[in-house]
């Protein structure tokens, strides 16, 4: 009677499973399970760039000539309207709040500044490589400096997700950030620098 009775329980079970309800349950259960596999995976290499600090919180390099040629139309204009410096026949003027971010050595301005700070939203792509790994991640500003605001064109925008690329090694059992690139930053103070120097126009 008992072997009747497991018998008719198997088959039961088994006809629930094959049930698009069941296969519904199982395949629910595998995602989650996958879901739960990445975000452990994950969670190492996204503390690893998060505590990398050219990362997490970029320097707004920028040095320029405070008697560089005034444009209103240039980031030199853009400095004015953010209360950054002044404008006086005989160059420019930091002012209180351009103190915060900027230092004056001799007739340069030298940028003291972060840009902001950022932090990893999603990583849709990590290859293994040569025991390391190379990731594709997204990632937003959650802050954004006032330079960084006023003078890059085009600035971040809070919110909005990039596009970066990291690789990684593993040093004493931990990941640890060996390169990175996020071309909408870099790209962008790299080329006002550029024009800072008057290299381009």
């Amino acid at each position: 009677m008992n072997g009747s009775t497991n018998s008719g329980e198997r088959r039961s079970i088994r006809a629930l499973l094959l049930s698009p309800w069941g296969i519904a349950a199982v395949l629910v259960g595998a995602f989650l399970l996958s879901q739960g596999y990445e975000s452990w995976r994950d969670r190492g290499l996204v503390a690893a760039i998060e505590g990398y600090e050219p990362f997490a919180t970029p320097a707004f390099e920028l040095q320029f000539s405070r008697k560089l040629p005034f444009d209103p139309l240039s980031f030199l204009g853009r400095g004015v309207q953010a209360g950054l410096w002044q404008w006086t026949p005989e160059g420019l003027i930091l002012t209180d709040e351009g103190r915060k971010f900027f230092e004056q050595s001799g007739d340069q301005f030298i940028s003291h500044a972060s840009a902001g700070r950022r932090k990893v939203r999603r990583m849709p792509s990590i290859r293994s490589r040569s025991g390391g790994r190379e990731i594709e991640f997204f990632y937003e500003w959650t802050e954004i400096s006032a330079p960084a605001a006023a003078l890059l064109y085009p600035p971040p925008r809070a919110g909005e997700e990039y596009l970066g690329r990291a690789t990684l090694a593993q040093e004493r059992g931990a990941w640890k950030v060996t390169s990175i690139e996020t071309r909408d930053f870099d790209e962008t103070r790299s080329h006002l620098q550029d024009i800072a120097s008057g290299v381009r126009r």
